[in-house]
């Protein structure tokens, strides 16, 4: 079965973010002696499970889909309701939030990571994958609003901030790692307009803005997403 990081298109910061989860979710699952829990909220068509059964962890979702869900069951997988996170037991070595926040205003998500926090299981691991505002970003109608490393430091790992909403740590984080896309002429009219003149010539400069972003290993573009591991302490 093909993994994530092979159903993706080459050119495309989410190819870099599959990489790094690949690499992040293989070292655990390999330093253990046993398999690791994984919650994956918001899990969607379910894009990362190929790897996580790969790595024989043991998998929960919650979505609010509800052919999401059914699919999920249809795969063996224990998949709820976001409203029947109850039903939910024990704790996670790992909980999965990947292109999630974004969708979401703080006034939800404040309340979604603290009950998710508790849901961790001592040295568990909070996995945040969210896009920066860019000139993509708004392409997705239901992105609500960027989030930042500092945006969750401020509302739960960092008391002494003035603008801290924690009374203490509750999540801090242990790495953090930025993607780019490739440059894009998007601001060019011969970029959408096919009859224009300049439209071959402009796909020549997007092949050409590809190529530099692979040949430096996603080094050369926009920096477009972020990845952070945070640790309940």
């Amino acid at each position: 079965m093909a993994d994530s990081t092979e159903r993706l298109h080459p050119a495309h910061y989410q190819t870099l973010e599959a990489i790094r989860i690949k690499e992040l979710l293989t070292g655990w699952a390999n330093s253990g002696d046993r398999p690791l829990t994984v919650l994956d909220y918001g899990f969607g068509t379910g894009k990362y499970w190929p790897l996580f059964k790969s790595l024989n962890m043991r998998i929960s979702g919650v979505d609010v889909n509800p052919q999401y869900i059914e699919n999920a069951a249809g795969q063996g997988v224990e998949a709820y309701h976001e409203d029947d996170m109850s039903r939910l037991t024990g704790t996670f070595d790992v909980i999965f939030l990947s292109h999630l926040i974004e969708h979401l205003p703080p006034e939800k998500l404040m309340p979604l990571l603290d009950r998710l926090i508790t849901l961790l299981a001592e040295k568990g691991r909070l996995i945040i994958v969210c896009p920066i505002l860019g000139e993509r970003f708004f392409y997705d109608f239901s992105h609500i609003r960027p989030y930042y490393p500092q945006s969750i430091r401020h509302a739960f790992g960092q008391s002494s901030s003035p603008l801290s909403f924690g009374a203490s740590e509750r999540l801090v984080m242990q790495d953090i790692h930025f993607f780019k896309d490739p440059y894009r002429t998007r601001k060019w009219r011969s970029f959408y307009v096919k009859s224009s003149p300049w439209h071959g010539f402009t796909q020549q400069v997007n092949t050409l803005f590809d190529m530099a972003w692979r040949a430096s290993g996603g080094r050369i573009g926009v920096v477009s997403s972020w990845l952070g591991v945070y640790e309940r302490p």
